[in-house]
């Protein structure tokens, strides 16, 4: 056993190392819990943190009892081996609560160390990630979309992450004194990679969080800072709007339909399909037969296989081409580069240089577009998520008393795909995550 004071040491270092851990993924953090778990263990004044744990009326143990509740419906789990590597997963929800309540109050001087150390792994894990996202640093998967920067945790907790860490940095900069220089370069920092990444989620959090501090601040009465927080609220409002606008303007209201391509066949258009990319309509003069030949002769994709974001490569390519205001049909092929044949085998839709967030956007909206012509959710962020919904509702009415145990989830959901019919591909069949 080490004194009081060493031990002391050695868990402000742990906590510290589990604060900066949180942006790094969980093979540090799960080091961090660990040495947070031992040190505890080896301090071993388990009478004085029992006073600890009265004094502050029994609420360490209170919040370690959440991991309790999962232990305790494990019996109700459809699959064991999910259910024991669930409350593997959650193990933090026992250890931390005891072992942070019952431990001294942190100092003032201990909390600047720890939020520190925090925005210090913050740091380290936006520029790598940044690094990545422009080929400079490997990455994990390869979807061919920017979801592949996110390499210590899905991209949506990842943007989520950022959002928060924002808003706090916010908050320390108004309610501490800190270097405001530096507070001010790491929130355009954050900013920035939040909407590179263009998590529509974590942007949405953002988007509120910031409504609910300007509310906040007009008790405090600080007109500078609610000029500014009005201002962005306003600027972000007219870019969403231009981005709307962009994506539905025309360039000529009147269709321009041919009846035959320059090699003589006869054009296909659907003249009830408004559908536009950069402001001319999409579905009119496709001659499907040559333009898949001539396809063949500058690509090694097969015209009815898959672009590198898994779109299929026809979609793309008419959308690539109507972009530049081209028939889908071999002169308009014709007229492309090879570096734009291959972008098109990227996946990207258009010739005009989107940034991720009106990438992000326009897809949304290209896909509220497709929905008003077909049933089929897949690879449609939203209506895919609202399949998970109706499934995630119906698993639920089945057993909503005792539920389905820990990590039940993933089994029950599996089931349901495997045992009644659903027009999600297996490869979008997930859970009804968010």
């Amino acid at each position: 056993m080490l004194n009081s004071a060493l031990h002391r040491k050695v868990y402000i270092f742990f906590i510290s190392c589990l604060a900066a851990a949180i942006s790094l993924g969980k093979v540090p953090m799960s080091i961090s819990l660990i040495g947070m778990t031992l040190n505890f263990l080896l301090e071993g004044r388990f009478t004085r943190q029992w006073r600890r744990i009265k004094k502050r009326k029994y609420l360490p143990i209170i919040l370690s009892g959440l991991f309790l509740v999962e232990f305790l419906w494990l019996p109700f789990c459809d699959d064991m081996f999910l259910g024991l590597n669930a409350l593997r997963i959650k193990l933090p929800l026992l250890l931390l609560p005891l072992i942070i309540g019952t431990s001294a109050a942190i100092t003032k001087k201990e909390l600047k160390t720890i939020v520190t150390i925090f925005f210090i792994g913050l740091l380290v894990s936006t520029i790598w990630v940044y690094l990545v996202s422009i080929d400079l640093l490997p990455t994990k998967k390869n979807s061919g979309t920017i979801r592949d920067a996110s390499i210590f945790m899905s991209h949506i907790r990842y943007s989520v992450l950022l959002s928060f860490s924002l808003i706090f940095l916010c908050y320390v900069s108004y309610k501490t004194k800190i270097n405001k220089a530096l507070a001010y370069l790491m929130g355009l920092w954050l900013f920035f990679l939040i909407f590179k990444l263009a998590t529509l989620t974590a942007i949405l959090a953002l988007f509120v969080a910031i409504i609910v501090s300007f509310f906040y601040l007009l008790k405090k009465n600080n007109k500078q800072i609610i000029t500014s927080v009005a201002l962005l609220l306003l600027a972000t409002i007219f870019y969403n709007a231009y981005i709307i606008r962009d994506f539905y303007h025309l360039k000529k209201e009147e269709r321009s339909i041919s009846e035959k391509s320059i090699s003589g066949e006869k054009y296909w258009s659907d003249l009830s399909d408004n559908t536009t990319e950069n402001g001319y309509y999409l579905f009119e003069n496709i001659a499907i037969n040559e333009l898949e030949k001539e396809w063949q002769k500058r690509s090694e994709i097969k015209f009815k296989g898959f672009d590198k974001k898994g779109q299929k490569i026809k979609a793309t390519l008419y959308r690539f081409l109507t972009s530049k205001g081209l028939n889908k049909d071999s002169l308009g092929l014709s007229k492309l580069s090879s570096k734009e044949i291959s972008l098109v085998e990227q996946g990207e839709t258009t010739v005009i240089s989107y940034n991720n967030y009106e990438k992000r956007v326009r897809a949304l909206l290209y896909e509220r577009e497709i929905n008003k012509k077909s049933n089929n959710p897949n690879n449609q962020t939203i209506n895919q998520r609202l399949e998970f919904w109706k499934l995630g509702q119906k698993i639920f009415l089945e057993k909503s008393v005792f539920g389905h145990g820990p990590g039940g989830i993933k089994s029950a959901f599996k089931n349901h795909y495997n045992s009644n019919p659903t027009l999600l591909k297996k490869e979008n069949r997930l859970l009804a995550h968010n």
